[in-house]
């Protein structure tokens, strides 16, 4: 898994913390300032075609009054709306045009966005380089932002692809620089948990439990002091593992128990307690261990997400299967085993590492051989093991083949759901049909369709609990008139009419809205007006063909 810090420290640095508001229409940008178009260049960031025009009007103006701030600017703007291949040219620009400017975020800035464009095309080590340019003139300009944001992205880094103890260096003298700044310290507390959390999780997959529980203690002091219950949270897991790696597991499982209810709505972080809180019953209560290890099986089968740990959880289920002689759920724990190796090792920047080395795909296969050798014995029969071992490799494959392309339809839908419009209503405005199949009057219908628009322009649908009933008291109309009028009109059900409202409603902020972003489902579900996550969850993929959990993720990601 990759360090979260990083994605942090990217959106600190280029959206500047907007806050995203309506759509302006392109005909007031050449009235717009440098502020206008910069605010709203980033809140048009998912049309293409709208933030190329925003960056092209600040080039245009920029040059036009010799401003090489805002020309750099400019470039900028269009190395988000180009291919890779033209953003770092844009990039190139920047460091081109700022080198001699004396100006403390330059030529600095031009480094960091090319190493960003870099980051992002999975060049890691180019990105690495860029940034560490850009240090230099940081240091030079005393541009303190810079040189922390610096930091904490090149040590993410080189922890993403295996280098600890290069990343911890780095992360040591962040933090040095940190309490030597506590002005901005105070004012940034996030950032310094998000420094003592990155220093922990580095000592930990250095084997260094002592080291990394040092900072998570500081860490969960600190988060509960300015009262920030996500970085808490990170440090209440992070405790869990550090204390199991030192055999404390009375005091890893007080961590772990404590965390679980609070991130029951967050698979990913759920797995991973799940699989801690197994790993300590795996010394006792095999039968419980066990089950863990399927939970958390489960709960990566919704989320698609694999990390380090899956290959230990399949390989404890394979060895307990082994023994019990379940040659089914043998067979199936071999299978997921080869498969989500496999995706690491093409997702994950492992080659050189310990891990890989001891839990490479050709070791998998031996397991594999050894179980086929097994299954000769008791079926006695060569033919039938023959088919057996085709079935695993088709199945594998098949496996594989279902993963990419699942993967593939849920980001066409994610695609597809970012570049719809942001109205709210299902359908752009109402298509007026012929009354006689109606049977209400003209002046009712009338009445009842400019009640609903107002209905939806004040957001009323996020209110819980709304029924046919309510809505049509509340629009003085009978629930017959209302369910016809909103069949015809909007053609659709009263309720896909009230689920879609909502659903496109929380789309919008998700899109626009980090700190919404952060919810969990089910406060996110309770803030539209639905009564649970489950039909949240459900009533988003019945619309958009993809669940909620997902659509955040590939927000983020973006």
């Amino acid at each position: 898994m990759r360090l979260n810090s990083i994605l942090t420290i990217i959106i600190i640095i280029f959206s500047n913390n907007y806050i995203f508001s309506q759509e302006k229409t392109i005909d007031t940008i050449p009235q717009m300032s440098y502020k206008e178009l910069k605010k709203s260049f980033f809140e048009s960031m998912d049309v293409d075609s709208l933030a190329n025009k925003y960056a092209k009007i600040q080039l245009k103006l920029a040059k036009k009054e010799k401003n090489i701030v805002e020309i750099a600017n400019g470039y900028m703007y269009k190395s988000y709306v180009s291919n890779y291949a033209d953003a770092i040219k844009y990039s190139d620009s920047i460091i081109k045009l700022t080198v001699n400017l004396k100006h403390k975020d330059f030529p600095a800035f031009g480094y960091m966005v090319k190493g960003y464009h870099y980051y992002n095309e999975g060049k890691d080590k180019k990105a690495v380089d860029e940034y560490l340019k850009a240090d230099k003139y940081a240091v030079k300009n005393n541009n303190l932002k810079q040189q922390i944001q610096i930091k904490q992205f090149v040590g993410g880094t080189k922890y993403n692809f295996g280098a600890y103890k290069e990343a911890l260096l780095i992360f040591k003298e962040q933090l040095v620089f940190l309490k030597n700044q506590p002005e901005y310290v105070n004012r940034y507390p996030s950032i310094y948990l998000i420094a003592l959390d990155d220093l922990s999780k580095t000592f930990l997959r250095g084997k260094q439990p002592d080291s990394a529980l040092i900072y998570i203690k500081e860490g969960i002091i600190k988060s509960l002091k300015v009262n920030d219950n996500e970085m808490y949270n990170r440090f209440l897991s992070t405790s869990g593992s550090a204390y199991y790696y030192k055999k404390k597991y009375t005091q890893a499982l007080d961590s772990l128990e404590k965390l679980r209810p609070k991130i029951k709505d967050d698979n990913n972080r759920l797995a991973m307690c799940l699989y801690y809180t197994a790993k300590i019953h795996q010394l006792n209560n095999i039968n419980e261990s066990v089950k863990l290890f399927n939970q958390v099986d489960s709960l990566y089968q919704i989320t698609n997400n694999p990390f380090i740990e899956l290959r230990d959880v399949y390989k404890s289920l394979f060895n307990y299967y082994s023994t019990k002689g379940i040659e089914k759920e043998q067979l199936n724990s071999v299978k997921k085993l080869i498969v989500v190796d496999s995706i690491l090792d093409l997702n994950h920047h492992y080659s050189e590492n310990e891990i890989i080395k001891k839990y490479d795909i050709p070791k998998l296969k031996v397991e594999q051989k050894k179980l086929e050798q097994k299954l000769v014995k008791t079926k006695k029969s060569s033919f039938i093991i023959s088919i057996i071992l085709s079935l695993i490799i088709i199945i594998a494959l098949l496996f594989i083949y279902k993963f990419y392309k699942t993967q593939n339809t849920y980001k066409n839908r994610y695609l597809k759901i970012v570049n719809e419009t942001k109205s709210l209503n299902k359908k752009e405005g109402v298509k007026i049909i012929n009354n006689e199949n109606i049977s209400i009057s003209k002046d009712i219908v009338d009445d009842v369709l400019e009640k609903l628009e107002q209905f939806e322009k004040n957001k009323n649908f996020l209110e819980k609990g709304l029924t046919l009933n309510s809505i049509s008291k509340e629009l003085n109309t009978n629930s017959s008139y209302l369910s016809k009028i909103i069949n015809h009109y909007k053609e659709q059900s009263f309720s896909n009419y009230l689920n879609n409202l909502r659903i496109n409603y929380a789309i919008n902020e998700l899109k626009h809205n980090i700190k919404f972003r952060n919810y969990t489902i089910n406060a996110i579900a309770l803030e539209v007006g639905f009564k649970t996550a489950e039909s949240f969850s459900k009533s988003f993929y019945k619309e958009k063909g993809i669940y909620p959990s997902y659509f955040i993720k590939q927000l983020n990601k973006s």
